[in-house]
């Protein structure tokens, strides 16, 4: 596994979708089910200091490398991204 707690945190997340929140209530694992199966692929900001869409249009060598592919970019973030110092918000 993937550590994704700095791209997601289920009480962020639940607050800042309503559909969410209706749905999944405050429940974690199922907000993190979403975020994966779902949120990931439509852009959702899951928690404040990433924002897909402002990551992806900050840096050139991304776009070239994942395209329009939304999780690799949250992946890209976690297991590279935050430790080379580049702004996700």
């Amino acid at each position: 596994g993937i550590d994704y707690s700095l791209v997601f945190d289920p009480t962020y997340y639940a607050n800042k979708y309503a559909d969410l929140k209706a749905a999944f209530g405050t429940d974690a694992n199922k907000l993190f089910s979403h975020f994966i199966n779902n949120g990931m692929k439509e852009g959702r900001q899951a928690i404040s200091t990433f924002n897909v869409t402002a990551y992806k249009n900050r840096y050139a060598d991304l776009q070239k490398a994942f395209g329009n592919n939304l999780p690799a970019y949250y992946r890209h973030y976690i297991t590279n991204g935050k430790s080379e110092g580049r702004s996700a918000i």
